[in-house]
Formats: structure tokens, sequence, C-alpha cells
């Protein structure tokens, strides 16, 4: 307060200012604050804002005077104002503890960001530390690559020179030589006697034919040297030098002396020379060409680099004949380059045979083999499917009957999933589809006759490439079947036309065309996926690519299409387009070939009906 202020207190003291205390600022003492928070508050109601506000109304939540009370609060729940404050001071003391508590966990995450920043510190320091070295030891390898290069390049230097010290002293020789003979002729014309030049002449002609006749040393060593970085900041490769043409003379490949056959993956391993003077490293990647005459009887000619270098070259050859094989290194032609190979028909032979642990077959005939290289077989005799294992026979399931999940004479079976099969049901002129696992029926479809839909004898079951169509070879009725996987008949073809099929045995559906063993008319006839006749192949008669009676079919991840030739018991081999590629080896003799299959590797696997015995050939 001003000076003013203070003398008016004094004079109304007793009157308006009744109560109040004056006091200096200076004079102020904790005491002194404490009671001018604690003073006594007036009502702030008009009329009575003199009195003091001693009480509290807990409907209104305020702070009243007693002619508050007596007033508007009349009817009110009115407590002590000492009393409710009591009260109320339980309330913020446990409010505060809240917030203390609430200070503390934050006290807890400031002590982590503050550890966090600490290690981050840390942890940057001791990157950089590991930057530091990991560039020195970086350094140091660049530097010892540097001097494996320089080194390198010195020794070529050193041995090309010398190369061409001596080429050069061998045509300084020979120069000599062309002059001595010059000035022999010449002394020999300008300052000899006649019968001296006559006497000389034979010698001095042999001579310079001799000279003449003598090739120039070719040139030892090139000046072709030029270095290629391959430096990369994800890499130490300094790069590698390329030298002259000459420099893959040197180079190997190995398997040229196997014994090739058609339809058969063949392998060659290409080995690069190491250069002179080369630095050598595990980002230094040579490029092979291979080319080879006859482009479009070879498949799957693949090369791929091995750990040590090398180069490893797969391809297929399709047919018989003599192939040129020609290999570029880094676009330089190898000596003796282009290879010929003779490629032969191929021989199968029999490496083993289904091991049945004591079962006994009794009429092999459809087999089948799932991704998993499960094998099954349809026992046309036993009434039952067979399974195989890796390691040999596994269980069977069917007997005989014409109920759902029962058999008569199955002929074909083929894999819908690793899961579930088709069966041809001969004599029961239905397709049935039933669980490998359970042996539970799942589903059949057809009946005997003639209409859509229906069988006589079917032979052979199969699915289209796609997986979206099943197709039944119909014996009797001479013609194929394609139906939904639901068993409704799609389309049919082969029963007219002059193409028209004779007791068909088996068709495969492979790149969109069906392949059908015509039995009668001792062929193979190709269809289109919507059953238009494409072409044929083969004739009646033992010769090769010449049948008796064809019956199972199936073609593998090379496209060789095999063919069990009943009549003549034999399996042949043919391309896609019909040309006869191998056959089984002379020594083996088939009882009734009846069906054949590829399994997961270069094997296949033959059911011999007559022989009761299921053979696997390569």
């Amino acid at each position: 307060m001003c000076p003013d202020c203070v003398k008016a207190h004094e004079v109304f003291r007793e009157t308006m200012f009744e109560g109040h205390k004056v006091t200096p600022v200076q004079q102020f003492q904790a005491a002194d604050y404490e009671a001018l928070l604690k003073r006594q508050s007036f009502c702030s109601e008009n009329y009575h804002k003199k009195d003091v506000i001693r009480f509290f109304c807990v409907d209104c939540q305020r702070c009243v005077c007693q002619v508050c009370i007596a007033t508007d609060h009349k009817s009110h729940d009115v407590v002590p104002l000492e009393k409710a404050a009591d009260d109320e001071k339980v309330n913020i003391i446990a409010r505060a503890q809240l917030v203390k508590e609430k200070k503390e966990a934050c006290r807890g995450v400031i002590r982590e960001f503050e550890k966090t920043e600490l290690e981050l510190e840390t942890n940057i320091t001791t990157a950089k530390r590991q930057v530091f070295q990991a560039t020195e030891q970086m350094m140091g390898k660049l530097r010892q690559l540097e001097r494996e290069a320089i080194s390198a390049l010195e020794k070529t230097r050193v041995s090309r020179i010398e190369k061409l010290h001596s080429g050069k002293a061998s045509v300084v020789s020979f120069e000599k030589q062309l002059d001595q003979a010059f000035e022999f002729s010449n002394n020999l014309v300008e300052r000899s006697s006649s019968s001296d030049i006559m006497q000389n002449k034979k010698n001095v002609e042999e001579r310079i034919e001799d000279l003449i006749k003598t090739t120039m040393p070719a040139l030892p060593a090139s000046s072709c040297v030029e270095f290629v970085t391959t430096c990369k900041p994800e890499s130490l490769s300094l790069g590698f030098t390329k030298f002259s043409e000459t420099d893959v003379q040197g180079s190997a490949v190995e398997g040229l002396d196997q014994n090739f056959q058609a339809g058969v993956e063949a392998e060659l391993l290409i080995c690069p020379k190491t250069r002179e003077g080369e630095i050598r490293n595990t980002q230094h990647t040579d490029r092979v060409e291979i080319h080879i005459d006859l482009a479009d009887q070879v498949r799957s000619l693949v090369t791929s680099e091995k750990e040590d270098g090398n180069f490893q070259a797969k391809f297929v050859a399709k047919v018989p004949g003599i192939y040129k094989i020609e290999l570029k290194i880094n676009g330089e032609k190898l000596a003796r380059s282009p290879f010929s190979i003779l490629v032969k028909a191929r021989e199968l032979n029999v490496i083993g045979k289904l091991d049945v642990r004591g079962e006994k077959l009794q009429g092999p005939a459809g087999i089948a083999v799932n991704s998993k290289g499960v094998i099954a077989v349809a026992d046309y005799e036993r009434h039952c499917i067979l399974l195989f294992d890796e390691k040999g026979f596994w269980y069977e399931f069917g007997s005989y009957g014409d109920k759902n999940g029962r058999l008569k004479n199955p002929a074909d079976v083929t894999f819908l999933n690793d899961d579930e099969i088709l069966v041809a049901d001969d004599s029961n002129h239905r397709i049935q589809q039933l669980n490998v696992h359970t042996a539970n029926f799942v589903k059949s479809f057809g009946k005997k006759g003639s209409g859509d839909g229906e069988f006589e004898n079917p032979v052979s079951v199969c699915i289209t490439s796609d997986e979206r169509f099943i197709v039944a070879v119909d014996f009797n009725n001479s013609r194929i079947q394609v139906f939904t996987m639901d068993g409704e008949p799609v389309f049919k073809f082969g029963d007219s036309g002059p193409e028209r099929l004779d007791h068909p045995t088996d068709c495969v559906c492979y790149e969109e065309k069906f392949f059908v063993a015509d039995m009668n008319n001792n062929c193979v006839k190709v269809f289109n996926e919507r059953g238009q006749f494409l072409y044929k192949f083969g004739e009646k008669g033992n010769g090769d690519g010449q049948m008796d009676k064809p019956y199972g079919l199936c073609v593998d991840k090379h496209n060789n299409l095999f063919l069990c030739d009943w009549g003549n018991n034999r399996v042949q081999q043919f391309t896609l387009e019909g040309t006869f590629t191998g056959k089984t080896s002379s020594n083996i003799q088939f009882g009734w070939p009846w069906s054949v299959t590829p399994m997961l590797d270069d094997r296949i696997v033959v059911a011999d009906f007559g022989k009761k015995e299921v053979y696997i050939l390569k």
C-alpha cells in the first residue's frame, strides 16, 4: 500500500477497517504469510458482504455466511467450514500422493532417456572405431591387391619381353643369312669367272630357294594388355587383366568322350585356363558361350558356374546324329572348337524292380507316381490297388465287387493329387475316385453303354495338363471321353472321321495335346485340345519306330515319349513329333508291357502284365 492508504487504515481502524493489521513489507515474516493465506474471507453476496464466511453448503458446494444460511441456503445441508476443509484435506493429500507417484515415474523415464543417450554415445563411439578399423583393414587388403596386380603385370612384362627379344634375335639372325646370300650372289656375278658362276650356280639357287621358303618367325607374344576394373563399393575386387586370344588356348572341356544318347541329359565341364598374370578372385566371372548345330534338336541347354570357377553345361539332344559344339570364353573361341559328338539312339536297361515284400502281383496293369514318389499299381487280376513307397511295398486296398469302393479288373490308375487316385474300373465300366490313405470311396461316374458318359471297358484314365478335366479311354467304344472334375461329360473324339480310333489303349495329355495309343491301327495318333486330329506316327512291324499293338504311353520331363510295344515285348522312345530315339536293350524280354510312367528322376517304371513284375528302367 501507499502512505495514504496506511493513514486511511489508521483513521478508520475502529470502523471501516476493524480487525485489519498493517505491517511494513520489510518486516513480513513466514508466519505473516500463513496468517495472510488463512485469513477469514467475507461473503460475496449482496447486503451481507461484511459477514465472515464460516460455513460450507454441501448442496451448492459454496462457502456461505450466517446470513446465507438463514436466507438462500435455509433448507440446504450446511456444515462448518473448518470441518468441510478438514474432510477435503484427506482427498487433497491422496491426490497429491498420486502426483508424487507420477513424478517418480517421470523421473524413471528421464533416467531411461539419459541411460539410452549414454549408451547411444558409447555405441556410436565404438562403431566409429570399428569403421576406422575396418577401413584400415580394407586399405591393407587393397594395398595387397595393388601389390599383387603390379607384380602380376611386371611378371607378364618380363615374360613377354623375353619372348619378344628371343623372337627378334631369330629374325635378326635370319636377316643376316639373307644379307650373306645377297652379297655372295653379287660377288659371284661381279667378281667371279664364268666357270665359277657355273660351278656355284646350283648351290646358290638351292640356298636362295631355302631362304625364300623359310617362314618368318611368328610374333611370340602380344602387346594386348588391358586392366579392366571391377572395383565396386560393395566389394574389394580391383579387377582382372585381359590378355590376347592365345590365353584361352589352354582351357579344357571334359565329358566329350561320354556315351551320348538321344533324350538323355548330357553334361560337359568347361575349365577356363587361369590366364597369365591374371588376378583371380571370387568376383571375377568368365563368360562362356555354347552354340550347338542342329539347335532345333537340342532341349534344355543350361550353363552355370560352379564354386571352383569352372562351368557346367547341360543339354538334351532330341534325336540321334552328329552334333557340332562351338565353345567361346569371353568371346574367344577355344582351340579345336567346334567339337563333334555322336549321339546314339538310347538304350534302356533294367536296373531293378519294385520290392513287393512277400506280396505277389497277379496282373500288374496301370501304374502312376505322385509328387512324393509314391507308386500306385493297379492289379487287374487281384482287383486291388497296391502302393509302394521308396522302401518298397506299403499296403493294398480294394476287393472284388461292384459296390462303391470295390473293383472289377482295375486297368489303370492316376493320381488326382497326392492323396486321391482315379481308377479305370474296367469290368464295372466306370471311373472311381478313392482316397489312398483311408481307402475310402469318394465318388464315381459312368456305367455300361455307348452314350455320352457311358463306357464299354475303360482301360485308361488321366487328367489334362491344366488339371481341369478327366480323360478316359473307352476301349470297346473306340473313343476318348473328356469329363469335368465332377464327372460331367464335356466332349468325345476318335469315334468318327477318317482317322477314327480302333480300340485305343492309353492316352496322355501333354502341351495341350492328346497322345493316343491306337492298338489295332498300330500307331500313335495326336489330337489337339479340342479333339481334332493333328498327325500320327508308327506302323505295323518290329523295326525301330514300328509297332505291334501299342499299349501304355507316358512323357517324361525331357519331352521323351515312351511307348509299351506290347506285341514286340519292348518299350520304345520317341520325340513328341514321332521320331524314333531309343528302345529297351535286346537282352530284355518282357511278357506283356502294359503301362509305363516316369519317376521323379530320369528312371521309368514298366508294369509287365505277362511276367507279373514292375521293372525300373534307365
